[in-house]
């Protein structure tokens, strides 16, 4: 689940819920936050919620929003599925990735195992000491039932500039990833829900008749 996970939010803006905490108000209050965000990941094994995600660039004024659905259960089986604008859905059974485009009557196979280093899949997975090998970890803000996190790039090579994450009454509630091109991209969670009975079903992807299937990563998916 790295970024081919968000290849349809490429981009995104600054929401008001993060930008309602001001420039005094990021003073770190923890410059290694990253036991804190454990603490809040490690709550949970099975996570669904609706999403709403706005996307747009620095050189536009142009923005693209689109609403769907995710369940999740640790380690790395997922079901992302974008609703509107544009259909698209991600399915993960822990070791194969189906993405599918109805749209184009197109479904995409390949081995989880090359996305598994990614940030997002990180995040969900609750990898703290991973994310701490690439990231620099702050607890920007713990405001009442709120926190605020930033995560910074110990290198500059690295696909995100800058990744937030805020968290309300122990929720996800946000998260933002702004890339190295200048693309931001937010996604605002609504109806979550820690540890719902999720069946293996969830995770189990068949292509409709009709879809035409590309397969990559022969070789490995065979082992």
């Amino acid at each position: 689940m790295n970024i081919t996970l968000f290849k349809y939010i490429a981009t995104a803006v600054i929401s008001s819920v993060l930008l309602s905490f001001t420039v005094a108000a990021q003073a770190e209050i923890g410059e290694d936050g990253g036991q804190r965000l454990k603490q809040l990941l490690g709550s949970f094994d099975s996570f669904s919620a609706e999403f709403d995600q706005i996307s747009a660039a620095d050189d536009s004024r142009r923005m693209e929003q689109s609403r769907g659905t995710l369940v999740m259960a640790k380690p790395n089986r997922f079901n992302w599925v974008a609703q509107e604008p544009f259909p698209q859905q991600l399915v993960s059974d822990g070791e194969i990735l189906w993405i599918y485009d109805p749209d184009l009557e197109q479904a995409t196979r390949r081995a989880l195992s090359d996305q598994q280093g990614s940030v997002p899949a990180l995040i969900l997975n609750g990898q703290v000491d991973e994310l701490q090998q690439s990231y620099r970890i702050r607890l920007l803000q713990e405001k009442e039932q709120s926190q605020l996190f930033e995560l910074l790039p110990l290198e500059e090579q690295s696909i995100f500039t800058r990744i937030r994450l805020l968290f309300t009454d122990g929720l996800i509630a946000e998260l933002q990833l702004e890339d190295s091109l200048g693309q931001r991209t937010s996604i605002l969670f609504q109806n979550q829900q820690l540890n719902p009975e999720l069946s293996e079903q969830e995770f189990v992807f068949v292509p409709p008749e009709g879809t035409d299937v590309i397969i990559e990563n022969a070789a490995e998916i065979a082992n």
